[in-house]
């Protein structure tokens, strides 16, 4: 993992994983100008997750010019997060036509949906559906279920945890996204 945030929530989570005897996620860290970091760990690595701030950032722009997935993940219910596609699109957009990145596949995944909140999901995938010039929707989505937040809390992914009520509905959501972005 790259972390290009400066809060230190990943390197909490990598310590309780630790603590609790799980094997270590190394953790890089980098600021300003990252696309240099992610090609040396692209060569050390099949994957390589970077962590960008929830805001535009240098970081955010320069991960972009070489990237080769995004995913901006969003609360449909949320209008705050939302309004944040807007800016969030043009720069994307921007990576792809001025930076050269036209390989960049760019999408939104919607977090953290509540079961009655269901319809706040569908409005905002036919919103964004509607013109292409939107990060389109992926067609599988998180929902708001307990043991993502407990997984973290522990220092966890859904997929090390022995046994939890939503623990199938949870590994299916990752698996399908996973596979819907090529990762597997």
């Amino acid at each position: 993992m790259l972390k290009a945030d400066r809060n230190r929530d990943l390197f909490v989570w990598s310590d309780i994983r630790a603590q609790a005897g799980f094997s270590a996620i190394p953790i890089h860290e980098a600021f300003g100008n990252i696309s240099d970091e992610i090609k040396r760990l692209e060569k050390l690595c099949d994957v390589v997750v970077v962590d960008c701030a929830g805001h535009d950032s240098s970081e955010f722009r320069s991960a972009l010019t070489v990237a080769d997935v995004l995913l901006t993940l969003v609360k449909p219910s949320s209008s705050l997060e939302k309004n944040t596609l807007t800016n969030v699109t043009k720069t994307v957009r921007t990576a792809q036509k001025q930076h050269g990145n036209s390989d960049l596949k760019a999408h939104v995944l919607m977090t953290r949906i509540k079961s009655h909140k269901l319809q706040d999901a569908v409005s905002l995938e036919n919103e964004l559906k509607s013109d292409e010039i939107w990060l389109q929707p992926l067609k599988n989505r998180i929902s708001e279920l307990d043991i993502f937040e407990n997984a973290v809390n522990a220092g966890v992914g859904v997929h090390e945890v022995e046994k939890a009520s939503s623990l199938g509905v949870a590994k299916a959501q990752i698996e399908l996204i996973a596979k819907e972005i090529g990762l597997i």
